[in-house]
Formats: C-alpha cells, sequence, structure tokens
C-alpha cells in the first residue's frame, strides 16, 4: 500500500481514444470501436499513517474508468460506476471512505489500513452495444479483503442500458434458466439430479441464474462473485452459455449485437 502523509486528489487521463488506447486494443476489435473515451485514474489517501508489522501504511481510495466524450453517455455510465447510491461523483465516494476510516482508527486498538480499489474496462464497444467490467478489491478490516466483477451493459444510441430481459424475453428466461444449469451441472461435475445444497448456496437447492451478464463473440456470459454461490476460498464462477443454444430463444436486438460482436 502507498504511504501519504497528506489527502491527495487527482485525475490524469491515461488513453486518448478508443483507437489508441493499447488496453482497449486487447479486449476488442478497434475498427468496430464508436465511441471515444479516455481512461482517468483517481487516488485518495488518509493523512493517518497505520503500523503494520513495522512499516508504515496508510488507506486510500483508487479508481481507473473511462470517460466518454459523448456526454449522455458519460452520465448515463458515471451514474452505475459510483458504486454507493449516497454520492454523486469518486470524490465524493472517497471521502467518505476515508472519513470513516478515520473516524473508526480512533477506535480500534490494532488498526490496519483500509482499501478500495476499481478498475473499470470497456470491453465491448460497437453501434448498438457498450459492455463495460467493473474489478473491485478492497478490504476493511477482518481476515481477509474482497473482491469481484461487476458487469454494465448498454444500448449506445438509445443512451440506456441493457438488462437481461432485453437479451432473452421474460416468457423464454425459465427456458434459458434450463439450458444454463445443464451447463452448469456438467462445468461443475454434477450429476442431473445431484443435490445442490453440499457445496453451493442456491436457494431451495434450485439453480438460478443472476443478473451479473455480458456478451461475448461467443456467447451469453454469467459471472457469480465470491460468496453468491460458493464459499470464499471457492473464489468467482463464470458461466458461458453458448448462442447456439440461444438462438430460438434471444431476442432480434441480441441477434443485432451477436452479429456487431462477430
Amino acid at each position: 500500500m502507498k504511504i501519504s502523509r497528506t489527502i491527495l486528489f487527482f485525475t490524469i487521463p491515461i488513453a486518448f481514444s478508443a483507437c489508441n488506447s493499447s488496453d482497449n486494443q486487447k479486449r476488442s476489435d478497434t475498427s468496430s470501436d464508436t465511441l471515444r473515451y479516455t481512461y482517468q485514474n483517481f487516488y485518495l489517501a488518509s493523512k493517518h499513517l497505520v503500523d503494520n508489522d513495522g512499516k508504515k501504511d496508510t488507506t486510500y481510495f483508487k479508481a481507473i474508468y473511462p470517460t466518454f466524450e459523448n456526454q449522455e453517455i458519460n452520465q448515463v455510465v458515471t451514474r452505475h460506476l459510483i458504486s454507493d447510491t449516497l454520492h454523486q461523483s469518486f470524490e465524493e465516494e472517497a471521502k467518505a471512505f476515508i472519513q470513516n476510516f478515520d473516524d473508526f482508527i480512533n477506535m480500534d486498538e490494532y488498526p490496519r489500513a483500509w482499501y478500495s480499489e476499481s478498475r473499470t474496462k470497456v470491453i465491448q464497444n460497437t453501434p448498438h452495444y457498450l459492455a463495460l467490467s467493473t474489478e473491485i478489491n478492497d478490504y476493511t478490516g477482518g481476515a481477509h479483503g474482497n473482491y469481484g466483477t461487476l458487469f454494465f451493459n448498454y444500448e449506445p444510441t438509445k443512451k440506456d442500458t441493457i438488462g437481461l430481459a432485453d437479451i432473452v424475453p421474460l416468457a423464454k428466461q425459465d427456458t434459458l434458466t434450463a439450458i444454463a444449469g445443464r451447463i452448469f451441472r456438467k462445468q461443475e461435475g454434477l450429476a442431473p439430479d445431484q443435490s445442490l445444497d453440499d457445496a453451493y448456496f442456491f436457494e431451495d437447492n434450485t439453480f438460478h441464474l443472476n443478473t451479473n451478464f455480458t456478451l461475448t463473440p461467443k456467447g451469453l456470459l454469467f459471472l457469480y462473485n465470491v460468496y453468491e454461490i460458493k464459499p470464499y476460498a471457492s473464489g468467482i464462477t463464470e458461466l458461458l452459455i453458448p448462442y447456439e443454444q440461444l438462438d430460438s430463444i434471444i431476442t432480434p436486438e441480441a441477434k443485432l449485437i451477436r452479429k456487431q460482436l462477430k
């Protein structure tokens, strides 16, 4: 962790556009990119130093995220990237995080530094589909920190979000769940009728999908974060449903996105 004796706040552009961001080139075909953006780096640290096994440490909040030239898109995206709905910006959220630590350190007999890190990447950027992934890693005391990945999906021409019902109609989501359940059991090495109670946290021993999804060139990808369906030690679980098994149930909008992702 980085040591600091003062509170810092800065944002640094770290990419000029979708076309010349080296990170983005690794993630998607830049020829299909339609929205221009830059990555920003936000950092805020507490003035309180903590002695951690003989080393000085400090609490900090760090976020790397894209800002889009299209202001309507940028407003929609930024609203979702701020994890605490009580705050309107990363600066507000960071100040609250640091203040909570500064208040807590005075009451903790054996204080440890906290941290909150998030990194948001543009993973798909086509005329009708914008997808982001946010990797989160934080620690606020206890035996270990927490981490996870969240997906955010948008329709750029509508300046709006894309929900699961926009990909698979509600009337066909039972079919989607059944398909996903079979893939999950095969992936986990489970028999078709094997109980889920022993190793998983599914309610009523019944497989279910969450809403943390993204569309990839290969299929519809769901991600379960730690503690969601398995113990912390088991980590995250990804579940990919190939388009070949979804062709009969996905919406025309999803088919258009799939075509553009190719």
